[in-house]
C-alpha cells in the first residue's frame, strides 16, 4: 500500500507546483500556497490535508515522494475558483521531458489556511 501512495502523490505534487492566479485575499494566498509548493515540493507535506499525507505514508512519506518530485517550469494559472472553504486551481506547466500538462488542484481550508486536498 506504501508504494501505491507514493505513486499518488507524485502526481498530486507536479500538480501543485503549478501555480494560481492574484486578486486578494483566498485567490492570493493560493496563489502563494501553489508557488511555494514550485519552488520546493516539500512544501507540499505542511500544507496538505490529513487525507493527502495518509495517503502519502505520512509526513515522513510525503517528504520522501515530495524530493522525487520533477520541478515545474513556466508555470501558468489559467483560473482560480473559491466557493466558501473549498477552492479549485485549473493550472499548466511545462514539464522538462514531457511538454504542457494541465490539471485542477483542490483546496480546502483548515483552521483559516488552505491546504492542499484530493
Amino acid at each position: 500500500m506504501r508504494k501505491r501512495s507514493g505513486v499518488a502523490l507524485l502526481f498530486i505534487v507536479p500538480a501543485l507546483a503549478l501555480g494560481a492566479c492574484g486578486g486578494d485575499s483566498d485567490k492570493e494566498e493560493i496563489t502563494k500556497l501553489i508557488k511555494d509548493v514550485n519552488n520546493d515540493a516539500v512544501k507540499l507535506c505542511d500544507n496538505a490535508t490529513k487525507d493527502v499525507l495518509k495517503l502519502a505514508g505520512g509526513k515522513a512519506g510525503c517528504v520522501k515522494t515530495a524530493r522525487r518530485a520533477p520541478k515545474q517550469s513556466e508555470v501558468r494559472v489559467q483560473s482560480v475558483d473559491v466557493n466558501g472553504d473549498k477552492a479549485s486551481a485549473q493550472v499548466s506547466a511545462k514539464v522538462k521531458g514531457k511538454g504542457s500538462q494541465s490539471q485542477k488542484v483542490k483546496l480546502v481550508k483548515e483552521d483559516g489556511d488552505w491546504k492542499i486536498d484530493l
